[in-house]
């Protein structure tokens, strides 16, 4: 194994995690204990990016008692100052950051950078100046490496930041972005966005709200599920949309709420302790849109008493017979129709602040998919109708809400002809409002030189835009859905409904990660995949692309790839 070439992989960090599988995969076939050590080296940063840093501590201790101090002995002690800074263990810190410093000098080239980066992110995040000897960047060399040098621009932004000099933090962070991304480095790239909105947050809250937009776009395009990354950018999103009272920090709390909610294990008690406030808090943004009556509450009731005697609106001007509104205001009655909620919110002007009851939010949410709904319909049914079911898929796939849309119905509905607005919920509307739903250019220049004024939502200018986590996930799931065979498409999404949950979000995980490694580039011959043979059939049935398909299936692992490969025996 040539620990120059694996270098350059680990240097992607975890994105590159499906590279790492077809390695370790190939490396523990060969009966030999030869390759042991960089085996254990690669199951040390998979247990560190699962957040199991106990276990991956122990094979540490156990690979530094028996390696010849050099290259992989330092690897191994870069991933342990790292495990150890997120443990807040800072004595053994300190004790492994001297040893790195000890054996700097005596590093080939291209391991140093890794070794600088660490220990300046590890000097500048947890100590003070007195604390940590200074690290200096020896050579111009350490950032010629893109990823090394994209690390250190973060290293320095958090310094800028420290001293209050905002412009120049969020300057050094987009520089940061921008480099990481030809990697790619999607950690890296993410955290350099989500630095800047959490760190202006409090100081131009417009401009941490514009920075949400590409937060959440690649959160989505990139990240898995239960990635610690997505929490904690969902939760610079929910506070920065939530400061700025803007519509989208509904849907950002939809998904949070949504993601914990398929937690367990030790995953859970990471992210509950973690997020725990974040979590309580979301709960009261979360919109279900069924169609359904709402609870009669001292708070919804006082809020239109308010609005209703703040502007004088005589009670005959809403399209609400007068008993009915008496009955609702002197709580007589238990629960209020939507179809009378929104007549009242119509006749109504008022303000959208995080305080309004979530029932008028729903309306009005409900209210702007109907508007919608009527243009895109007509809009929808003009498409062919292969083009249909294939924008539906895309649709479908992406958004959490899938599991209230019988799909199967939908389907027959296009084909026969007799999709109407008559027999689509709401979210039905919403997945068909959300195929033309056009993603914008993320332009930073533009970001950061346009002022940004403070935007005043109300009842009658709100709208509810897609979120860009959902438009990050249509980008790669269109990749899958342009190469798949049209002549099989039908019976793909067949095999697809047929399936039971669990079954149904492997498939769909297989599909996600076709998309985002679907231009990966500047891998090493001897750690590009192959496609194995127990999904070969499938891959040519579907037409797709050999290398995205190789580089999905080894995103699996263990267990998940075997039901994987039993999953598509049956496509």
């Amino acid at each position: 194994m040539n620990l120059r070439s694996l270098v350059k992989i680990v240097n992607k960090g975890q994105f590159i995690r499906p590279i790492l599988n077809y390695v370790v995969h190939y490396l523990e076939s060969d009966k030999t204990d030869k390759n042991k050590n960089i085996v254990n080296y690669i199951n040390v940063l998979k247990l560190k990016w699962d957040v199991k840093y106990n276990e991956a501590l122990e094979i540490i201790d156990k690979e530094i008692k028996g390696l010849k101090k050099g290259s992989l002995y330092c690897l191994i002690l870069v991933e342990k100052i790292s495990i150890l800074v997120n443990l807040s263990r800072n004595e053994e810190i300190k004790e492994v950051f001297n040893q790195l410093k000890e054996e700097f000098e005596k590093l080939p080239k291209y391991l140093r950078g890794i070794v600088v980066e660490k220990l300046k992110n590890v000097r500048e995040l947890n100590f003070e100046e007195k604390d940590l000897q200074t690290i200096r960047i020896w050579s111009e060399s350490y950032e010629n490496t893109p990823a090394t040098k994209g690390f250190i621009l973060l290293s320095k932004s958090r310094g800028k930041k420290n001293e209050e000099q905002y412009d120049e933090a969020v300057c050094l962070n987009i520089e940061a972005f921008k480099i990481l991304k030809t990697v790619p480095h999607p950690s890296g790239m993410v955290q350099a966005l989500n630095n800047i909105s959490w760190w202006l947050k409090d100081t131009n809250k417009e401009k941490a709200l514009a920075f949400t937009f590409p937060l959440g776009f690649y959160l989505g395009y990139y990240f898995h599920d239960d990635n610690f990354d997505v929490f904690n950018s969902l939760d610079t999103m929910f506070q920065v949309q939530k400061n700025n009272k803007d519509p989208l920090v509904y849907e950002t709390a939809f998904i949070f709420s949504r993601l914990v909610s398929s937690l367990s294990g030790d995953k859970k008690k990471i992210i509950w302790n973690e997020f725990g406030y974040t979590i309580h808090d979301v709960r009261c943004f979360v919109l279900n849109i069924r169609n359904r009556n709402y609870l009669n509450t001292k708070t919804l009731r006082d809020f239109i008493r308010k609005e209703i005697g703040k502007e004088k609106i005589p009670i005959d001007s809403i399209n609400v017979s007068e008993r009915t509104l008496k009955e609702f205001l002197s709580a007589k009655t238990q629960y209020i129709q939507p179809s009378i909620l929104r007549n009242i919110i119509d006749a109504l002007e008022f303000e959208i602040t995080t305080s309004a009851p979530i029932c008028i939010i729903k309306e009005l949410k409900k209210k702007d998919i109907d508007k919608k709904f009527e243009i895109n319909l007509e809009k929808f049914k003009n498409l062919s109708k292969e083009r249909q079911i294939s924008e539906l898929f895309t649709s479908y796939l992406v958004h959490y809400y899938k599991e209230e849309i019988d799909l199967k119905k939908i389907i027959k509905e296009i084909q026969d002809d007799s999709l109407i607005e008559e027999r689509c919920d709401y979210y039905t509307k919403e997945l068909i409002n959300s195929v033309f739903e056009r993603n914008q250019k993320i332009e930073f220049n533009s970001l950061l030189t346009n002022a940004q004024e403070p935007k005043i939502y109300t009842n009658k200018n709100i709208t509810f835009k897609e979120h860009p986590f959902y438009l990050g996930r249509e980008e790669v799931v269109k990749r899958f859905m342009k190469d798949l065979n049209k002549k099989n498409l039908k019976e793909f999404i067949e095999n697809y409904i047929g399936l039971d949950t669990r079954q149904k979000k492997t498939i769909e995980k297989f599909i996600m990660n076709y998309g985002r490694y679907y231009d990966l580039k500047d891998i090493p011959k001897e750690f590009t995949p192959k496609v194995p043979k127990e999904i070969n059939p499938f891959v040519k049935k579907y037409t797709l692309k050999r290398k995205p398909s190789a580089l999905s299936f080894y995103v699996f692992e263990g267990e998940e790839r075997e039901e994987f490969v039993e999953i598509i025996s049956n496509f």
